[in-house]
């Protein structure tokens, strides 16, 4: 139930990852980020609801979304009957490699568009989301991958064109010191981890990093840190029998009280009563 950091690598072949959810009982996917671009299809009759940043949207069949890198995101389905969702994980690296201001580009498409302009490429992109479906279901040959490539190259094309928008110089992202900070909280919520000691271990300013981190994550650090610590709380009180004050711990809460408290606001209930409820 923590927020994980998917490294996407790229394959000898292909430079995307891809999967096909199906369902198989699983209505809810818990908060997590890559460093790859997401872009999502869903093609069953369905309803998705997926929480980006603290906004939340709702897909429905026909849907195409789009997840810019390192946006922290889950994804709850209504039903876990008739669910066909195809997603996309592409490369950054790769990426960059074909277009160097990749960086400097926020995506921006949340489902079906209301404006004219924008209803035609939508629809080109669905209509090659659903060939390299065609494809990828089928066994694969060297010059199947490379039209796969193809493929990927038009859809990076009309999202580039159409539904994309440039950052300022002034909200550029050090993805550097974004993976590092990540990957700290990740690793080390348990400790006494906070904004100011986070950015004494990456050798930057609290003002530098805060800037960063909220840009790149929206969501302030400190506010992270405590939502790693509860997700990962949650599961032990839904997993283990460790009484209360050995989570709160285990956690790095300050203070039986503090975590309490924090988990109070994040569910509306305590958390022995939420262990009580779902136990």
């Amino acid at each position: 139930m923590t927020i994980k950091y998917e490294i996407v690598q790229t394959t000898p072949k292909l430079p995307f990852k891809y999967y096909f959810h199906d369902g198989k009982d699983i209505k809810h996917v818990p908060p997590h980020w890559h460093q790859s671009l997401e872009l999502g299809f869903l093609v069953s009759d369905n309803v998705l609801k997926i929480r980006d940043n603290n906004a939340t949207f709702t897909y429905h069949k026909g849907d195409i979304w789009l997840i810019n890198s390192r946006d922290i995101h889950e994804a709850q389905f209504e039903s876990v009957k008739n669910v066909f969702e195809f997603c996309l994980l592409i490369d950054y690296d790769f990426l960059k490699q074909i277009y160097p201001n990749i960086d400097q580009i926020h995506f921006s498409l949340h489902g079906r568009p209301a404006q004219l302009s924008q209803l035609i490429p939508y629809q080109e992109i669905e209509k090659q989301l659903r060939i390299m479906i065609q494809l990828l279901q089928e066994p694969k040959t060297d010059s199947d991958n490379l039209n796969l490539t193809g493929h990927l190259y038009i859809l990076i094309a009309l999202f580039l064109k159409n539904f994309s928008r440039q950052i300022t110089s002034d909200t550029l992202v050090n993805e550097s010191l974004i993976d590092k900070a990540l990957s700290t909280i990740n690793t080390n919520y348990a400790e006494n981890l906070n904004g100011t000691i986070l950015a004494k271990r990456l050798n930057t300013s609290v003002t530098t990093l805060n800037l960063q981190f909220h840009q790149a994550v929206q969501m302030p650090i400190n506010k992270y840190i405590t939502t790693v610590r509860l997700l990962m709380a949650q599961k032990k009180l839904l997993n283990t029998d460790r009484n209360i004050d050995c989570i709160a711990i285990e956690c790095g809460f300050s203070s039986t009280k503090s975590f309490v408290r924090n988990f109070k606001n994040w569910k509306g209930t305590t958390p022995f009563q939420y262990r009580k409820n779902y136990v």
